[in-house]
């Protein structure tokens, strides 16, 4: 099926061309990817909690959102630092991939407590998010390579989060609306993926 994500291969690559200085510049100073990797669930947090805030004082999902993309950015370039700074591990690799997990369930937690988002789509949109992630990690654990595979992955979903959260503040319901999408997307990526470790698998029966 190839690599069939949105940002795709070209994609990912201009963010790493772009972001190549500062990775570079951060491996030299010994910047730590772990470091990096907490920075973007301590900030993940903050724009949790502003989410949570945002019910009270609306203008405050401007700022939940910004703390969101800051904190993708982190979880975006500890990976990149890490092998710039040849300190790649399985174990990091193990924790990066909890933290995820941490993150996506306090945000969406959050916008359902909020009621951006109504308790049965919060809870679609965490347990088809972490599927997502799961049919990942599981097929690559049987040895099938998963990058790029599948149309929609974290990095994708949290941009769109960012802009539905900027959107709610003119637009209200934009978040629900959009998450309504994510639900729809991550099913079908979740398929996709299922079929594409079936067709690796075929001949190991």
């Amino acid at each position: 099926m190839g690599n069939t994500s949105l940002l795709g291969r070209k994609g990912r690559e201009l963010f790493e061309a772009v972001v190549g200085r500062l990775v570079s510049y951060m491996a030299r100073c010994g910047v730590s990817p772990t470091a990096l990797s907490l920075s973007g669930l301590a900030f993940a947090i903050v724009s949790a909690s502003l989410y949570v805030l945002a019910a009270s004082v609306r203008e405050l999902i401007i700022l939940a959102a910004i703390a969101l993309l800051v904190s993708g950015f982190f979880d975006a370039i500890d990976g990149a630092v890490a092998r710039a700074a040849g300190k790649v591990t399985a174990f990091g690799a193990f924790t990066d991939s909890m933290l995820d997990r941490i993150e996506d369930a306090a945000i969406i937690v959050a916008m359902t407590l909020a009621n951006f988002l109504n308790v049965l789509l919060g809870m679609l949109l965490l347990l088809s998010s972490y599927l997502v992630s799961y049919s990942r990690a599981r097929a690559e654990g049987l040895g099938v390579e998963m990058k790029g595979i599948g149309l929609f992955e974290r990095a994708e979903r949290i941009l769109v989060i960012f802009a539905a959260s900027i959107a709610e503040y003119f637009f209200p319901c934009s978040i629900m609306l959009v998450s309504i999408a994510l639900v729809a997307i991550n099913v079908l990526v979740i398929v996709q993926r299922v079929l594409h470790v079936r067709s690796r698998l075929k001949g190991n029966r």
